[in-house]
């Protein structure tokens, strides 16, 4: 009889930690979720219909900024909406994993102070059914993570900001 009390106890406690190690992965899953939806609360972007002009509406991430998610040649990466930004500046890891060609090397303003990058061309830039063909960009060795998307995109269209919402739309 002890040994069938200790075999229920044995599994009766490997259930109980089973249940704690599914609850606590479901609870890094969710958090992970929320953390995310919170740095960029448009990584769905819905393209709307006006008449004949299509636009996209932004919401502002925690930060106060807009971050989207779109495509360069036709590889997903997170934007920030910078129209502080002349051209649309691309990390160099990304730019080199879509195979990007590094041009003419320039000399760039940031908030960083003076920095060096690189000229290039974008085939295809598109926020949710919005595209923009043979777009100046350049490469910049100095970020790290999104895509700056600066006025030699965003010169294309009307930018209407309310609240906490950007409308990015065809003029």
């Amino acid at each position: 009889m002890t040994d069938k009390n200790t075999e229920k106890s044995n599994i009766g406690s490997i259930m109980i930690i089973g249940f704690w190690v599914v609850g606590l992965a479901l609870a890094v899953v969710l958090t992970n979720h929320w953390l995310e939806r919170s740095r960029n609360p448009n990584n769905a972007v819905i393209t709307s219909i006006d008449g004949d002009k299509r636009s996209i509406t932004l919401k502002r991430n925690k930060s106060g900024h807009y971050l989207l998610t779109g495509t360069i040649n036709n590889a997903e990466i997170d934007f920030l909406v910078d129209t502080g930004a002349t051209s649309v500046s691309i990390p160099a890891a990304f730019a080199d994993k879509i195979g990007l060609s590094r041009g003419a090397e320039i000399r760039i303003s940031t908030a960083n102070g003076i920095s060096r990058a690189y000229k290039t061309r974008i085939d295809s830039l598109r926020i949710g059914d919005l595209e923009v063909r043979n777009a100046t960009a350049h490469i910049n060795p100095g970020l790290s993570h999104e895509v700056l998307l600066g006025m030699s995109v965003l010169k294309n269209y009307e930018l209407i900001q309310r609240g906490d919402t950007l409308i990015i739309r065809e003029p």
